[in-house]
């Protein structure tokens, strides 16, 4: 092993590392406890979560990211929690989706039906031609799938040009997604719509994200994993083209952990770097890493008011009426946990009109005076406790949806998790846990 700058403490021997506890990390750490395996897992900041935690501002439980999480029997990461009988604390939200354009607002029914309500609803009630419309989408879910050489946005402009319906599925894959239809690949769209048409369900966390992923790490430490917070990893020692340690340092002192696998999820790009650069992988898989290096940003911004602005919203709204708010959702109407009696908390997410081309502040900018021209009176009455952008090497999302990574990397015993390689299909954080479950599986059976 290279010599640190500092004469590094004893060694430990794991049987993997996992850096980084965001969601795809601690389930793929609780993956491999599951399988008996001695696990280490580092993190630099002193939370567990990553952007699927929460920070507590002026007395309330408020997300660093994520707001609503995958909780059915299918979802990874109810899986994970299962693998280690770690409790989830949910409060049910699933179908509690309500959608605005300029013309109103539409709650899907509960009893199904949402896609061509959704559709009928964006066509103002034009049943002839909402009934053209969702034959397309029955046609391209159950026949012929349209491929990603076109965009969503293209795929629509072929069956209609009403700028309502645009608008309306641009809100639903920026809300999701965090990128526009003029973005994001018409495969990829209708990929993930055919997974999560049926079955999925979807929660908040009653006590916050935090509160989850410590009842995780509480059944973790139970099973012998061990956790490394405040530590910054420096290199993934490679060798060869195997993977033999990880080099951090933590209270001052360099350490290295003796391993012969790791699971990074730090994102595709800085794994590289910790693993020594580009001449250190196979040609083919820096270029599909350099061809499309655009994350995904999110514009994120909580608030508090004596009000709620919408008193009986107890899910989620998707906004299809602006150019960058498009996700609204009161934490405070659905949880007594999160807020001080008296104290509504809100979350509103924007995304950029152009993910390839940000104007960060001017646009985060403009999700609040969005804010106010959907809720007039909002910014003489709230108290804005966080107002934030997710990008950069913490962004919304490592890679757009569509061109992500691979887990599994050309170095021997290192793979990749989170929302950077989510698998086809899957999405944020329960894309990352569909990560770690397939990297996981698969370094396991390499084992057996």
């Amino acid at each position: 092993m290279p010599a640190a700058d500092t004469d590094p403490i004893a060694e430990s021997t794991f049987d993997a590392v996992v850096i980084g506890a965001g969601m795809g990390g601690m389930c793929c750490a609780a993956w491999l406890a599951a399988a008996g395996l001695r696990v280490a897992v580092i993190e630099r900041s002193g939370q567990l979560g990553g952007r699927a935690s929460h920070r507590t501002r002026n007395g309330c439980v408020v997300t660093t990211g994520a707001i609503m999480v995958p909780m059915g029997e299918d979802s990874a990461i109810r899986q994970a929690f299962d693998a280690v009988d770690a409790e989830m604390n949910m409060i049910e939200t699933t179908g509690k989706m309500r959608y605005r354009l300029d013309h109103g607002d539409y709650d899907l029914p509960p009893g199904g039906g949402g896609l061509y309500g959704m559709i009928e609803f964006a066509l103002e009630g034009d049943e002839t031609q909402a009934k053209a419309l969702f034959g397309e989408f029955r046609r391209a879910l159950s026949g012929w799938a349209p491929l990603d050489t076109i965009t969503m946005r293209q795929w629509l402009d072929q069956f209609t040009d009403n700028d309502n319906a645009k608008n309306l599925f641009n809100g639903y894959t920026a809300a999701l997604m965090g990128i526009g239809i003029h973005e994001l690949g018409a495969g990829t769209f209708f990929e993930f719509l055919k997974g999560s048409s049926k079955g999925s369900r979807f929660g908040l966390a009653a006590e916050g994200n935090g509160d989850i992923m410590n009842t995780l790490a509480t059944a973790l430490r139970d099973r012998n994993v061990e956790f490394y917070l405040r530590a910054t990893v420096e290199e993934i020692v490679v060798d060869g083209g195997h993977v033999r340690g990880v080099r951090l340092t933590k209270d001052g002192q360099s350490q290295i952990l003796a391993t012969t696998t790791v699971f990074s999820n730090a994102g595709p790009d800085r794994t590289v770097e910790l693993a020594g650069g580009d001449d250190n992988f196979e040609a083919s898989y820096i270029a599909r890493l350099r061809d499309h290096p655009h994350p995904a940003t999110i514009f994120h911004v909580s608030f508090v008011m004596d009000r709620p602005l919408l008193p009986d919203l107890d899910g989620s709204l998707v906004l299809g009426n602006n150019t960058n708010l498009i996700y609204l959702e009161i934490p405070s109407n659905i949880s007594p946990y999160v807020a001080p009696p008296g104290v509504h908390l809100h979350t509103a997410y924007g995304a950029p009109a152009d993910s390839a081309n940000v104007d960060y502040k001017a646009e985060l900018d403009n999700t609040i005076v969005e804010l106010e021209e959907n809720f007039p009176g909002v910014l003489d009455e709230a108290e804005f406790v966080v107002k934030a952008m997710h990008r950069g090497r913490s962004p919304g999302m490592h890679r757009w949806v569509g061109h992500t990574m691979p887990v599994t990397t050309p170095i021997d015993g290192l793979y990749n998790v989170g929302d950077g390689c989510t698998p086809p299909g899957k999405i944020g954080t329960e894309g990352a846990a569909s990560s770690a479950k397939v990297a996981a599986e698969y370094m396991l059976a390499r084992r057996r």
